[in-house]
């Protein structure tokens, strides 16, 4: 990257934490896909590239809020309530942003176990239903004290998908077979987990060929479906990734406000940079 498209991307970089500052705490969705979750991931990841602790004591400021949006009736989906939102925790604890010594998920527990043991609905995707169940469990295997309840629910979201496995809808086998190759990767569950089952959602993705449709038509979302494709699938070159990235359009700085968060909004075109500089690497994507 020649050093003017660098400064060009640094100052894009300014006019989104700049737009953020001003309506991030503005924004009423507390989630992670498209809300203040969202937008603490990137502050965090802007205040490590720039070494200015203001936008990480602002994240701070936006998490604090968040937690005060939620109760326990809360939306327990992926994308706007508590799986989101708490999967967002676990990776900002994970990569050194937070250092809490309280378990920040512990509230939110009684909640999931309802949403995946008593709430059921007939829903697969990650997220409004029990993919994305799934992955808020698969991030509490780590804590001792909910390990039990989380192996729980993952058991019981196995056995669901085998139940209804004729019945999951094309678009949502995407994000079941993708779960399920993550949850195979963690001790106990590689063996819980038939590879029949993976095998036999595989085809079926192979002859729709229908990847990630939650991801829409966005800068961010054709990104993160070109890296999930390469990573779950091996249907896309990193070359192709590169260029992508080489070729992000200019900024738009007259997009109405309320566009802020990571998946279409101004959050995420933030993380796309970020990358874009070496500031930080393809993992958050996976929050997607």
């Amino acid at each position: 990257m020649g050093k003017e498209q660098s400064v060009t991307i640094e100052q894009d970089l300014g006019q989104i934490a700049d737009m953020l500052l001003l309506n991030g705490t503005l924004t009423e969705c507390p989630g992670l896909v498209h809300g203040k979750m969202g937008l603490s991931v990137f502050f965090f990841h802007y205040a490590r590239c720039t070494g200015n602790e203001l936008f990480a004591d602002y994240a701070m400021d936006l998490i604090d809020e968040m937690l005060n949006q939620i109760h326990v009736n809360s939306p327990a989906d992926y994308e706007k309530g508590l799986a989101g939102i708490g999967v967002g925790i676990d990776y900002l604890i994970r990569n050194d942003f937070l250092n809490v010594e309280d378990d920040i998920c512990e509230d939110f527990d009684g909640r999931m176990v309802r949403a995946v043991l008593y709430d059921h609905r007939p829903d697969f995707s990650q997220y409004d239903g029990l993919s994305g169940y799934g992955r808020y469990w698969m991030t509490r295997l780590r804590y001792q004290a909910p390990a039990v309840q989380a192996r729980e629910c993952l058991l019981r979201i196995i056995g669901l998908i085998e139940e209804n496995l004729p019945n999951i809808s094309t678009q949502e086998q995407t994000d079941v077979y993708c779960f399920l190759l993550d949850l195979q990767e963690i001790s106990g569950f590689e063996t819980i987990i038939e590879k029949h089952l993976t095998a036999k959602i595989a085809k079926g993705l192979r002859q729709g060929r229908n990847f990630f449709p939650r991801l829409r038509d966005s800068v961010t979302g054709n990104m993160v479906r070109m890296c999930q494709q390469k990573r779950y699938f091996n249907s896309k070159k990193q070359d192709e990734i590169d260029t992508a990235l080489k070729q992000i359009p200019d900024l738009d700085i007259e997009r109405p406000p309320e566009r802020m968060g990571l998946l279409n909004g101004y959050a995420g075109e933030g993380m796309l940079r970020l990358m874009a500089l070496n500031q930080t690497d393809v993992l958050w994507m996976q929050l997607l």
